[in-house]
């Protein structure tokens, strides 16, 4: 039988009804203590009230929710956080396709680093975070006014998708002269081309994947559900205003009519509820509040099947009804209970702590109050009371005699106290995992412990943490990434361009099909940053090594594999953008680089190796007999040499015989020569001499004629 409005709003009803009264009796007093610790309020009992005693509230709460929170949202926030794998025959190709575009719509639609923390916060504290992903419908309107432009232009400015006129004017020019009419001499008029002033309205379509965090206090499931996926009902309480519901396109003459109120007396760890906030009437209406709930319900048909309807519920009234084929919610809790929906959450596991903490150090500081100032004992008519009662530094107190005040001593319970706080703190990290190894460690600490000590420590700590984020990776964020690819490839009907990895990439959904699965990666409990390159760096070089031996068509590693490996210790750097520096490698220069492996000598290294020694011996051979021939005949040259020189240092020896021979007849002859040389010389003398002598007797005698003819001509010339 087909179920009328009215049963449909019953069903809707009795679930919100019975939900929140569950949430409202089991849940809530613990979440709302929760946050009263978190936020160091007041535990309303008699400690910290009395005047003069230490009011201070421990923080082991906040220590450890915070503690937790950043070593848990570092690792949902990498590079390598999920990835899509493909199922029976899928792409491997497209997933990595799908994994850019599912981690830009977290990361660049939505603020999903914002959404994690916040929902990890929530979890830790409140024991249960809400995420919600759906595909949000909207259509952006913008007018644009533009003048005097011409038809061209206008037709330009029609070109783009979604452009139309919403007003349109003609500006009509004045006729400018062009010429003058030769029959008539008028002048001729030409009428310039229309300009038009128009107003356009472009629509842009803005849809988009939305992901929120939800307030867990405003999110209820049957009380029965062991999980969102399982449930039979879910809802999330939304307060809206009444233009909020117009704008959504609620009818007006409806929404006017829902009441402000909520009949579900919903709880809240708020210090204060809005339904206070309008008990006086709203200066505008528009801006009233209204509870509604969005509801997920299991719903029977006429064929007896249970279908899922999305029913959005308001003041006894259904405003929306339509059938869905998914829930838009993630549940996150770090302490699940088998069996169960609500799990337990950090803060549950300290609060006692707090408790306890906080009495010791009110002890101690109270213990320290009275050791600084102890109070005294006054003999009754010995002391002047108002001296006493007056501290003043250097104050004088008049006493009739010296023993008439006595002071107080308070022993000191310090030494005590501090061990019990170390034991607390030592408690508190074994229930959490959250110590000082995960905050950074104290010298004093690492004085007598080995590395290998602190090691162990570290992954000890470190256990319970990574327990609670595989628990997030296994339900919500596995979930969510599901979510976000199920929507796109079900409502995003045209391509879209996306800045992947600095590049431009068109997106269309509707090529991929559901046969990939989703895989998240935690990388808490897997070493340092450091220690993950360090592997890298082994695991790269493995694979250079069994590239270089067996070539490309080795069974252990391909060139893709080879290329993610680089990719992986690239992005491990830091560096998002691995295509910076390395190209991928495409199916087909992969086919193209077997086929020239398959064409390459394929001769075992082995082998290689021993044709390569053998050809260096009978190298070796040969160098070394061309090297004995070579002494050899170097050998007998240099026989040759020695007999040669030999022979030619006797026919030297020979030479300066007969050298000095002729020198020694030389100078027999060169004596000879001299003497001879002497007696002609001797002669020559001699015979000079004598001439000489005539040639003087000669000369006297002319010298007698030449007188006489002087004469003879002097006594010429006196006859004259």
């Amino acid at each position: 039988m087909k179920k009328t409005e009215e049963d449909i709003k019953n069903i809707v009803s009795t679930n919100i009804e019975q939900a929140t009264e569950f949430l409202n009796e089991y849940v809530m007093a613990d979440r709302n203590r929760a946050v009263n610790f978190y936020y160091r309020r007041p535990y309303n009992n008699e400690l910290g009230k009395t005047k003069g005693r230490s009011s201070v509230i421990d923080s082991a709460v906040q220590e450890s929710v915070m503690g937790s929170l950043g070593e848990l949202v570092k690792p949902f926030l990498g590079l390598n956080m999920f990835e899509f794998r493909p199922t029976a025959n899928g792409s491997a190709e497209q997933s990595k396709v799908i994994t850019d575009v599912t981690r830009y719509v977290l990361f660049n639609d939505n603020k999903g680093a914002d959404i994690i923390r916040d929902a990890f916060f929530n979890a830790l504290l409140k024991g249960l975070g809400v995420i919600k992903c759906y595909y949000n419908e909207a259509i952006s309107k913008t007018k644009e006014t533009y003048t005097a432009v011409s038809q061209e232009e206008l037709g330009m400015l029609l070109n783009d998708k979604g452009v139309e006129i919403i007003e349109q004017q003609e500006n009509i020019q004045e006729p400018i002269p062009v010429g003058t009419d030769p029959m008539t001499g008028e002048p001729l008029l030409q009428a310039p081309p229309s300009t038009y002033d128009v107003v356009l309205e472009k629509t842009e379509d803005c849809s988009r994947v939305k992901i929120e965090n939800i307030n867990p206090d405003h999110f209820i499931i049957n009380k029965d559900a062991e999980s969102i996926e399982e449930s039979s009902f879910v809802a999330q309480r939304l307060l809206l205003t009444r233009a909020d519901l117009v704008d959504m396109g609620y009818s007006k003459s409806v929404v006017d009519e829902l009441k402000t109120d909520d009949e579900e007396g919903f709880e809240s760890d708020q210090e204060f509820d809005w339904t206070t906030q309008q008990t006086e009437k709203t200066v505008d209406p528009t801006q009233e509040i209204i509870a509604c709930y969005e509801c997920y319900v299991d719903i029977g048909n006429d064929e007896g099947e249970s279908i899922k309807h999305k029913i959005l519920y308001a003041s006894k009234t259904i405003l929306s009804d339509e059938e869905i084929d998914y829930i838009p919610f993630y549940s996150l809790c770090p302490f699940p209970m088998p069996n169960e929906f609500y799990g337990q959450s950090m803060a549950d596991h300290t609060m006692d702590l707090q408790v306890v903490k906080t009495s010791i150090t009110r002890q101690m500081l109270d213990n320290l109050y009275l050791t600084n100032n102890s109070r005294v004992g006054a003999v009754e008519g010995q002391v002047n009371l108002d001296d006493l009662l007056n501290s003043t530094a250097g104050g004088i107190i008049r006493m009739k005699n010296p023993n008439a005040i006595v002071p107080m001593q308070v022993p000191s319970s310090a030494s005590q106290s501090f061990p019990m706080l170390e034991y607390l703190d030592q408690l508190q990290a074994k229930r959490t995992g959250v110590s000082d190894l995960n905050q950074g460690l104290d010298a004093n600490v690492l004085q007598n412990v080995s590395a290998t000590a602190v090691a162990t420590m570290t992954a000890q700590s470190q256990g319970k943490l990574e327990l609670i984020a595989r628990t997030f990776a296994d339900t919500g964020i596995t979930g969510l990434m599901q979510g976000i690819f199920h929507l796109l490839c079900k409502y995003q009907n045209e391509p879209r361009v996306m800045n992947i990895a600095g590049k431009p990439l068109e997106v269309n959904p509707r090529e991929w099909d559901d046969r990939y699965s989703v895989e998240v990666h935690v990388g808490l409990g897997k070493g340092t940053q450091n220690e993950k390159i360090g592997m890298l760096q082994m695991v790269l070089a493995k694979q250079e090594q069994i590239l270089q031996q067996y070539g490309i068509n080795n069974p252990l590693v391909t060139i893709q594999q080879y290329r993610d490996t680089l990719a992986k210790f690239i992005n491990a750097s830091g560096m998002a953008d691995d295509k910076q520096f390395i190209k991928e490698v495409t199916n087909e220069e992969m086919a193209k680089l077997m086929q020239m492996d398959a064409q390459a000598d394929k001769t075992p290294p082995q082998v290689k190796a021993a044709e390569a020694i053998a050809q260096a011996e009978r190298e070796k051979a040969q160098m070394k007999a061309q090297t004995d021939m070579a002494k050899q005949q170097l050998e007998t040259q240099k026989l040759q040499f020695n007999v040669e020189k030999e022979a030619q240092e006797l026919q030297l020896k020979a030479q300066q015989q007969q050298l000095d021979a002729d020198r020694e007849m030389l100078q027999i002859e060169t004596e000879r020569a001299k003497l001879e040389a002497d007696i002609q010389l001797r002669e020559s003398e001699i015979a000079i001499k004598e001439q000489k002598n005539v040639i003087t007797a000669d000369n006297d005698q002319t010298k007698n004629i030449i007188s006489a003819v002087d004469k003879l001509a002097s006594a010429a010339q006196g006859n004259v």
